[in-house]
């Protein structure tokens, strides 16, 4: 680290393989979360998890009014639907204009539950985010239970809600500690990933982790091409 420490990270002509460490980081970490195409999905690093939880939320925005635009719907009512959230979350709905519906502590309840979910979901919802390893608690959200229910209300209604998955700290201890717990790309409806990667040490710069299930849960339009100071660059987000 302490050779690396002076390197522009951000310019990639400079020093490519800082491009190349990052490209593989993204497919390890694909692999490591079992996504159905780990070699060619997309994702990037960050300077923190808030960061990359942003570009999942926007994602799930872009998804979203893709969709209702060529069925001919409004799109100035999007909501997001989470539990006890990091105050990343409330920053992304004020910032991207999206009603955030939080799913409070109440009594014995310190978490969302499927229950709650489907009390708040509508036709307007562009996704339902739950954490493992939710702030107040350290404790992982029922992410198989919301998407079973989630599965069950598409039946119903033809409601395809997606979901995001805020990994925080567990999404780097449940492979390891719990690795038969079904919380991540197992999970057909979830659709990216983000995580914290500084709070494990050996990192001098805050870093953090987005993930798409695959590469076609990217909407093209966030992906840029930067062909500026010499170089050709494709990067995603």
């Amino acid at each position: 680290m302490d050779e690396c420490i002076d390197k522009n990270m951000i310019d990639k002509d400079e020093y490519p393989q800082t491009a190349e460490i990052e490209d593989r980081c993204v497919h390890m970490l694909a692999d490591l979360w079992n996504s159905p195409d780990p070699e060619n999905t997309m994702g990037c690093s960050t300077t923190g998890s808030s960061e990359a939880a942003m570009l999942g939320g926007m994602a799930m925005k872009w998804r979203w009014r893709e969709k209702r635009r060529k069925e001919g719907k409004s799109t100035d009512k999007p909501n997001l639907i989470c539990g006890p959230v990091q105050v990343c979350w409330h920053k992304f709905a004020k910032y991207w204009d999206v009603e955030l519906r939080e799913i409070p502590m109440e009594g014995n309840r310190l978490l969302m539950t499927p229950e709650e979910v489907l009390a708040r979901v509508d036709e307007n919802t562009i996704g339902v985010v739950p954490t493992l390893g939710v702030t107040f608690t350290c404790q992982y959200e029922p992410v198989k239970a919301i998407a079973e229910a989630l599965d069950k209300l598409e039946q119903e209604t033809g409601l395809d809600i997606p979901m995001h998955v805020d990994g925080a700290s567990g999404a780097f201890i449940a492979p390891f500690c719990e690795p038969e717990l079904e919380w991540d790309f197992r999970i057909p409806r979830v659709k990216s990933i983000n995580a914290s990667g500084h709070k494990y040490g050996l990192a001098p710069l805050g870093v953090g982790w987005v993930v798409f299930r695959e590469a076609s849960d990217l909407p093209e339009d966030l992906i840029f091409r930067v062909n500026y100071l010499g170089g050709d660059m494709l990067r995603s987000l």
